[in-house]
């Protein structure tokens, strides 16, 4: 018997976020944002509540993550070669450097 293949999981199924929540795993920033700050709705709100910091710092952006996405999100933010870890490496940077 053929085994029947399934889907493979789209960005779009990825984005369903059931916890009702987003959170940022970034490092600290001074006056901006915090590391585990949480923002309840939906992912435009989070963004909407952290926009002096995104507007400052545009990776921050990528590391406001879905509640239901953190397990993963914050291995891979420790884990060299992807772009979580990249953007958590640039913004724990000293600015100016």
């Amino acid at each position: 018997m053929a085994k029947k293949e399934q889907p493979v999981a789209t960005s779009k199924a990825a984005e369903a976020n059931t916890s009702g929540f987003y959170i940022y795993i970034g490092p600290n920033i001074k006056g901006l944002i915090q590391t585990g700050s949480i923002y309840r709705g939906d992912r435009e709100h989070a963004h909407q509540m952290a926009a002096a910091a995104i507007e400052k710092h545009p990776k921050v952006k990528t590391l406001i993550v879905a509640g239901d996405a953190l397990p993963e999100a914050r291995l891979r933010v420790k884990t060299p070669g992807n772009v979580l870890y990249a953007n958590y490496n640039e913004l724990k940077k000293p600015e100016g450097k």
